[in-house]
């Protein structure tokens, strides 16, 4: 005789049938499935599948008529979710989802509980109808319509996966009840938050979107994303955040923002000038002379060689944009800050200032402002214009991002040496590579047919071609 057929009433059936369950799965939990072929555990995951159908409709009516009962007050749980989770261990939402969706199978869709009972629908499709077709009591109503009520709406789960039959739900629901759909809306909108909070060494972004503006960032992102050039081996996460920077980069670049105020939303970083200084000392190049020493003192930089000569008097290449930085040079010097005082490592600020404007402000001894001067950019507007028309996009190996993406990378310190920045000394880097090149101390050098970039460890990257 089958246990499940025992004299013992319902409760010792439903004891017996669960015990004999668990029995079989923990003999079945014991089968190494590597030595099963494959097949076998294809069809072993279909029927696996049948059996967890129906054990969620069990579950559900399990939850259901045990809030009915109101057994789980007697242990003093607030809630019957409380209750639940208590019992159960499971996380507070879920309880709370599963409770709410035992109680709307039993009294708002009785036919989705028997289509899940019988594997015909997942606990996906339930979980769906639950959320979209209960929520509203014009919705409720429309859910007995005997031409697109719950039998409409269950023979379109049995053909469609989860998450295409939501979407027909969210149809359904609309013209249902348009109303909902409105205040939903409303509702959605009011709920959108954004926040960056400031940790010890960056920010961290979190908050929630409506759907509508959600895409329209997606969007945006995917849009800047774009297809990862060759070589590009930054993770998802890692070029979504470079794309939201770099969009950031785009509206502050436009001038678009608060385009009447006196100044326009930039970035602003305070540097001293013996930092400044020290920071031109420390990008000297020195790549073909490996023995000429770097400037060590304030002002060395400036005066201590011949134009064109390197500090060994030497003649310096040609056309050579260094992202060298020496440390020892930037040692015991006051950092340059963001607005809030927190300090600027030497190679941020060399990026920084490969395309900033520089402003003068001289201070007194009690912090009154002497003299103030004009902002420069080490690069006029009609220089910029010709090196986007020579480049066109940008020239890092394997890119084309194009212009409205990037900015000129260039020699801080021939700038300082030599005056005006010379075209030859100035390349198109997108905003990504620019922050690269920087960050790995990459040299770039003019060979007149293409450029020709050099990791720290002297390896060439392989060059690119000039546009023409």
């Amino acid at each position: 005789m089958s246990p499940i057929d025992d004299d013992g009433g319902p409760a010792a059936a439903l004891a017996a049938g669960l015990s004999q369950v668990q029995e079989l799965l923990s003999g079945l939990a014991g089968i190494d499935l590597h030595t099963v072929p494959g097949q076998a555990v294809m069809d072993a995951l279909d029927d696996l599948e049948h059996a967890h159908r129906q054990v969620e409709a069990l579950t559900a009516r399990a939850l259901a008529t045990i809030e009915a009962g109101g057994l789980w007050a007697l242990d003093g749980a607030r809630s019957m979710p409380t209750w639940y989770r208590a019992r159960t261990g499971r996380h507070k939402s879920t309880a709370t989802a599963q409770v709410r969706q035992a109680r709307a199978l039993r009294d708002h869709l009785p036919a989705t509980a028997a289509a899940l009972a019988d594997a015909q629908i997942s606990a996906d499709h339930a979980a769906a109808l639950v959320k979209h077709t209960t929520d509203t009591e014009a919705r409720r109503a429309k859910l007995t319509d005997p031409a697109v009520g719950e039998d409409f709406l269950l023979a379109q789960a049995r053909s469609l996966d989860a998450s295409a039959f939501t979407i027909v739900l969210k149809h359904w629901g609309l013209r249902a009840d348009p109303d909902a759909a409105d205040r939903a809306y409303v509702a959605e909108s009011d709920r959108e938050e954004f926040y960056l909070s400031e940790t010890t060494d960056g920010y961290v972004p979190g908050g929630w979107l409506s759907k509508a503006s959600g895409e329209a960032v997606r969007a945006a992102l995917d849009a800047r994303v774009a297809t990862p050039a060759a070589g590009d081996h930054r993770t998802a996460g890692q070029r979504y955040a470079g794309a939201l920077a770099s969009l950031a980069h785009l509206a502050l670049d436009s001038g678009t923002l608060r385009p009447g105020a006196r100044i326009r939303p930039h970035l602003s970083v305070h540097v001293p000038f013996e930092t400044l200084q020290r920071l031109i000392a420390a990008s000297a190049p020195t790549r073909r002379h490996p023995g000429c020493p770097l400037p060590t003192h304030p002002g060395a930089a400036f005066g201590a060689s011949e134009p064109g000569t390197c500090g060994c008097g030497q003649p310096l290449p040609e056309a050579v944009i260094g992202a060298e930085l020496d440390p020892a040079a930037m040692t015991e010097v006051e950092p340059a800050t963001f607005d809030d005082g927190t300090p600027l490592a030497p190679s941020l600020l060399a990026r920084i200032a490969c395309t900033s404007e520089v402003h003068r402000v001289v201070f007194g001894p009690a912090s009154e402002v002497l003299d103030t001067g004009r902002e420069k950019r080490l690069f006029i507007t009609a220089q910029t214009r010709a090196i986007i028309a020579r480049d066109r996009t940008c020239r890092y190996p394997g890119c084309d991002a194009p212009p409205g993406e990037g900015e000129i990378h260039h020699a801080i310190w021939w700038w300082a040496q030599h005056g005006t920045t010379d075209l030859k000394h100035g390349i198109l880097l997108c905003w990504h590579h620019h922050d690269f090149v920087h960050k790995r101390r990459i040299t770039i050098e003019n060979r007149g047919t293409h450029w020709h970039f050099t990791r720290r460890d002297g390896t060439t990257i392989e060059p690119t071609p000039h546009a023409t």
